[in-house]
């Protein structure tokens, strides 16, 4: 088993607060689309109108079953800056080309909606296993929008145990482990996205997160329900704390 380096979880949106009844939201994001690729509407969601050209999807993959669906994205970033809170935009559609699902909605976790982390020169995975879609899902597609904060901080030092594969008899296979923060300060939120893998192939994955995770040596369990069926596959950890950006 693979772990990459601590990434983060955050998301920094444009408000669009104090619109005048007489202008249309419509109008509005057509104003800021050359100001801001990602606008954030308070009744419609948000939006990706540019396209970061730095930022490359270099892999999706679409993994549904009964009991949902779930998106994974794998990204290099080609920029030289570390990236916090990249805007994403992903479209499920049918297989007749109509859409089923978009994150493009209001309300949904910030994380659905960013990736976390980018290192520069360097790869991500983003995983989104909230897909609700309204029909059968066949294919998605992904948009990367400009946006995401430069970073030049140190990684918090987060310790994580590796996974164990359990089966739970209501929600099925289950990875269990333990993480502790060792940074001396409290973590907001600290993600862990799992994928699986046979060979190339992502077969399954899956999200935890824990909330307020205290500077302490007492170990606090983590735990990973997924789309898909990881047994048998190689599964690799991708870790998200919290990265405070300055301005």
């Amino acid at each position: 088993m693979s772990v990459q380096p601590p990434l983060a979880a955050a998301l920094a949106l444009l408000l669009l607060a104090g619109v005048s009844g007489c202008q249309s939201t419509q109008s509005r994001s057509a104003e800021l689309e050359e100001e801001n690729a990602t606008v954030l509407l308070e009744e419609e969601g948000f939006a990706v109108t540019k396209e970061d050209p730095n930022i490359e999807v270099t892999s999706t993959t679409l993994l549904s079953e009964a009991e949902g669906s779930a998106v994974v994205v794998e990204l290099r970033n080609d920029s030289p800056d570390d990236l916090v809170d990249v805007p994403i935009a992903v479209d499920v559609l049918e297989a007749k080309g109509r859409s089923v699902y978009t994150n493009e909605t209001p309300g949904l976790e910030q994380a659905l909606v960013a990736v976390p982390f980018i290192p520069a020169r360097g790869e991500a995975v983003w995983v989104n296993d909230q897909v609700l879609a309204s029909g059968r899902p066949a294919s998605v597609e992904v948009k990367v929008g400009v946006g995401g904060k430069p970073y030049d901080g140190d990684q918090p030092e987060i310790d994580v145990s590796d996974p164990q594969l359990e089966g739970d008899p209501t929600s099925g296979v289950v990875a269990d482990g333990d993480v502790v923060n060792r940074t001396g300060e409290d973590q907001n939120r600290f993600l862990i996205y799992a994928v699986a893998r046979q060979g190339k192939k992502i077969v399954a994955a899956g999200r935890a997160a824990i909330e307020h995770l205290k500077p302490e040596t007492k170990k606090v369990p983590y735990n990973v329900y997924f789309i898909g069926d990881p047994r048998g596959a190689e599964l690799t950890l991708y870790e998200y704390p919290t990265l405070r950006v300055e301005g």
